[in-house]
């Protein structure tokens, strides 16, 4: 459970990042494109030092099943591209975007399914969330707009509903593994009592049929 907590809060620092961005885009529609380019490449350079900080303080059982280095490294290093080369990677900023809400939308699409097939009642709304981050970056990819103040607000939009749809993920996830430990608790606790008492917790007793006076 540790692990999950920290994936938790990673997640929750790399949505608020996304909705902090995203909301100035929107407000500040005139804001150039290099230093668009510079935010978002210093908001992914500090996303991955915090995931090679995880992968350090991590448990080394966790440690082989994660990929923490390597994505931390590969976000830094992309990060230090953007801020540096901002004025040349202009005309690609909206489908870097674009590309960045598909693969992550992609992941959580496999979300969606895998809680419609372990039956959640609340599956729609990641798929929901999902089916709109992808027409999002589709459009961002293909960049049908006229006008960069309109391309610029559509970012800014894009952004907010990924760092919405990755809290919502993230909340629907915390809640998906309380249930889990509670029917698991609840589990381990009628199998105690069958062990100790011999009898099946909530089963009535058969009825012996009338006592003779």
């Amino acid at each position: 459970m540790k692990i999950f907590k920290r994936i938790k809060w990673s997640y929750v620092v790399l949505s608020a990042m996304f909705l902090l961005l995203g909301i100035y885009l929107v407000v500040n529609p005139e804001t150039s494109l290099i230093m668009i380019c510079r935010i978002l490449g210093a908001a992914m350079a500090v996303f991955g030092v915090m995931k090679i900080v995880l992968y350090f303080i991590r448990e080394v059982e966790g440690v082989a099943i994660r990929f923490d280095f390597a994505v931390g490294l590969f976000c830094i290093i992309l990060g230090a591209l953007m801020l540096w080369r901002a004025p040349a990677l202009t005309d690609v900023l909206s489908v870097m975007i674009g590309l960045l809400v598909l693969v992550d939308s992609v992941f959580k699409l496999q979300v969606a399914v895998d809680s419609r097939r372990m039956g959640a009642h609340s599956w729609w709304v990641t798929l929901v969330c999902t089916v709109v981050c992808l027409v999002l970056g589709v459009l961002l990819v293909f960049n049908p707009f006229n006008g960069k103040q309109v391309l610029t607000i559509m970012m800014g939009v894009s952004l907010i509903v990924d760092g919405v749809q990755n809290l919502c993920t993230v909340v629907y996830a915390a809640v998906f593994v309380k249930d889990v430990k509670a029917a698991v608790r609840d589990f381990v606790d009628d199998a105690t009592a069958v062990e100790t008492t011999g009898e099946v917790v909530g089963e009535d007793k058969p009825d012996d049929g009338p006592k003779a006076p």
